[in-house]
C-alpha cells in the first residue's frame, strides 16, 4: 500500500512539473492567434493560471501568472503574461526573470524571420524591436527596484485587413513591412520625403506612378515605423520621384467623406457646410485649409493643401489667411491638391 501511495505521490509530481513549463516566444506567437475561449486552457497547460481579467464590447484584458512549482524553493519571480484585446489589434506581454529564455527568444525571433537593426548588438542592447509583416515584438530588459532584471516581450500584431476601399483605411498600415506584406514587396518602395526643400524624411511609396499612389511618412527611420501620416497626392514629392518623374494622373483614392485629389473648392465647401479659412500669401503655409473642428470636416485629422494658378498674384490672397467662402465667390480655380491622414492616436 505504502509503495503504491508514493507511485501516486510521484506520478501527481511529474504531472505537475510537465504543467509548469515556460512560454517560449514561438508559443506566444501562437497565443496571439488562439480565441479569448483558448487561451486560458492552453495557458493552463502551460503552467499558469488567470489572475486578474477584464472583457467587454470592446477591450479585453488579461492577466495570468506562473503557478508555484513544488520541486523550487526559489525566491525568484514568477513568469507573467499579460494580454490586451482591442479593435484591430492584439497585444501580449512575457515577462520572464530568466536571462536564457530571453536571450533565446530573441534569436527564435531572428530565425523565424523577423527584421531587426542588425548594427546594433542585441546581446548589449536594453530595448530592440523585431519587425515581420503585421507583428511587432519589442525585446526588453528593465532594471527592477529590488536590482533584479526583468526581461519582456511585448507582441503586437494588427489584424490582417479583408478589403480596402477609403483612404482612412490605409491608417491601418503602421510599418513599411507590413505595408509589404500585404501589397507585395513589387507594389511598395523605399524613398526619401521631402519634409522642405532641403529636410528629407525616409519613407514608403505605394504604388509609385498610378492613380492608387500615396507616400507613407515614418518617424522611426530605422525600422520605418510609428506612422507620422499619410500623403495622397497626384504628384510625389520625393526624391525618387523627382529623379524618375512618375506620371500617375488623377489620384483616385477618396476619403469617407467624398474629400479627393483635384476636387474643386466649392464642393469642398458644400461638404463641409460652412466657410473655412485658407492660409494667404503672407503666411509660409499658403494655400493650406486652416486646422480647424468648424463644419462636417475635421481639419485637425486631415491636413488639406489646395492649388491654383490664378491665386499667387491675386489681391484676395495677400493677407495671412482668407475665407474659403470668399475665394469660390470670385470664381477663383482653386483645387484640391493633395491630402495628409493622420493616425487616431495623433
Amino acid at each position: 500500500m505504502r509503495r503504491i501511495l508514493r507511485i501516486l505521490i510521484l506520478l501527481n509530481f511529474f504531472a505537475l512539473s510537465s504543467h509548469s513549463q515556460s512560454i517560449t516566444i514561438n508559443e506566444l506567437i501562437k497565443l496571439s492567434n488562439l480565441s479569448s475561449k483558448e487561451i486560458v486552457p492552453y495557458l493552463t497547460k502551460k503552467g499558469f493560471m488567470l489572475k486578474e481579467s477584464t472583457s467587454d464590447s470592446m477591450e479585453t484584458r488579461a492577466i495570468f501568472t506562473e503557478k508555484f512549482k513544488f520541486r523550487k524553493k526559489s525566491t525568484e519571480p514568477a513568469r507573467c503574461i499579460n494580454i490586451y484585446f482591442k479593435g484591430d489589434a492584439k497585444c501580449l506581454t512575457l515577462q520572464t526573470p530568466a536571462l536564457n529564455e530571453y536571450e533565446e527568444g530573441k534569436q527564435k525571433l531572428i530565425k523565424a524571420g523577423f527584421f531587426y537593426d542588425t548594427l546594433k548588438d542585441i546581446t548589449k542592447e536594453r530595448s530592440i524591436l523585431f519587425q515581420k509583416a503585421n507583428v511587432t515584438v519589442q525585446a526588453t530588459a528593465e532594471m527592477q527596484d529590488d536590482s533584479s532584471m526583468q526581461y519582456s516581450f511585448h507582441l503586437k500584431e494588427k489584424a490582417v485587413p479583408s478589403s480596402l476601399r477609403y483612404a482612412e483605411e490605409l491608417l491601418q498600415f503602421d510599418s513599411h513591412a507590413f505595408l509589404v506584406s500585404y501589397f507585395g514587396e513589387q507594389n511598395v518602395k523605399k524613398d526619401m520625403y521631402y519634409l522642405t526643400e532641403k529636410e528629407l524624411k525616409r519613407c514608403s511609396v505605394l504604388f509609385s506612378g498610378t492613380p492608387h499612389q500615396a507616400v507613407f511618412v515614418w518617424d522611426d527611420d530605422i525600422y520605418l515605423n510609428k506612422l507620422l501620416y499619410i500623403l495622397v497626392t497626384n504628384k510625389l514629392p520625393t526624391k525618387g520621384a523627382a529623379e524618375s518623374n512618375p506620371l500617375a494622373g488623377n489620384n483616385e483614392w477618396q476619403l469617407k467623406n467624398g474629400i479627393y485629389p483635384g476636387m474643386a473648392l466649392k464642393e469642398l465647401l458644400k461638404i463641409n457646410e460652412t466657410d473655412f479659412d485658407i492660409y494667404g500669401n503672407k503666411s509660409e503655409m499658403a494655400f493650406l485649409i486652416k486646422p480647424n473642428e468648424y463644419g462636417k470636416i475635421n481639419f485637425k485629422k486631415i491636413a488639406v493643401m489646395l492649388s491654383c494658378h490664378e491665386c499667387f498674384d491675386n489681391k484676395i490672397f495677400n493677407q495671412n489667411t482668407v475665407s474659403a467662402l470668399e475665394v469660390a465667390k470670385a470664381n477663383l480655380s482653386m483645387r484640391v491638391f493633395d491630402v495628409a491622414l493622420y493616425p487616431p492616436d495623433r
